[in-house]
């Protein structure tokens, strides 16, 4: 089951409500161990949260049937995506002065300058390197070795990735875009830490956007402007609908 974000707007403020009981959807958990980049999900109705621990957002910028919870209804990409979460997150951004008029033109022009030389999909690739070791039945062992890229904002409570992986239904790779917030920077209904105990029964965390922290949203508009032509050439779209829904 994939339980959705929640993105609204309550009074004056851009909240971000992000499951923490769905350990095998979209939005689910993690602990990382300290000096690695690899997490583990977490049986979190189990186990306290720790400052190890973040909840791992498989965001995206339109889809089909997009929830209610964190649509833009009337900003269409490709003719049949409807824009949400991230859509969102910047529509809504804008509208309460977190963003400038100058932001979003930083912004734009910071993704219409990706070239396509740049782009992860069109120039990264995955190796499988041949490990030299052979085991019972004659297997030989190779060891693929997988692009990731992160970009880290420990100040601020969270890091980007860009996690690279094999197309299932058609040849070549495709990036996927995390955005990863740390538990410790969320907060339960009460509006008090969830750190030192385990999650209730369906519960959120709750997280707030602010001028202060707005790279989070520049961040991972970045990461899809470099992850894919396509990517870019979307945002770019969403960029267009925004302003113009926006009178920027």
């Amino acid at each position: 089951m994939n339980i959705p974000a929640k993105i609204f707007v309550r009074i004056g403020k851009l909240i971000i409500q992000l499951p923490l009981t769905n350990p095998t959807g979209k939005i689910r958990v993690k602990r990382r161990g300290k000096g690695t980049n690899y997490g583990l999900p977490i049986a979190t109705r189990v186990e306290s949260f720790t400052k190890d621990d973040y909840v791992e957002w498989q965001i995206s910028y339109a889809t089909q049937n997009p929830p209610e919870e964190s649509k833009v209804k009337d900003i269409v990409i490709n003719n049949v995506q409807i824009g949400f979460e991230l859509t969102k997150l910047l529509y809504e951004s804008i509208k309460l002065n977190i963003f400038s008029k100058n932001d979003i033109f930083e912004i734009e022009k910071f993704v219409d300058n990706v070239q396509s030389t740049e782009t992860l999909e069109e120039n990264e690739k995955i190796l499988r390197e041949d490990n030299l070791q052979e085991i019972k039945g004659g297997f030989k062992k190779f060891v693929e070795k997988t692009p990731l890229f992160i970009k880290k904002n420990k100040e601020k409570g969270y890091f980007v990735e860009i996690i690279l992986q094999h197309k299932q239904r058609a040849v070549g790779i495709q990036a996927m875009v995390y955005l990863c917030i740390y538990v410790e920077k969320l907060q339960d209904k009460n509006g008090k830490s969830l750190i030192g105990r385990a999650a209730e029964s369906k519960e959120f965390g709750e997280f707030e956007i602010i001028s202060k922290n707005k790279e989070i949203v520049t961040d991972v508009i970045k990461a899809f402007a470099v992850a894919s032509t396509q990517h870019k050439n979307d945002i770019l779209d969403i960029l267009k609908q925004v302003k113009k829904k926006c009178n920027l």
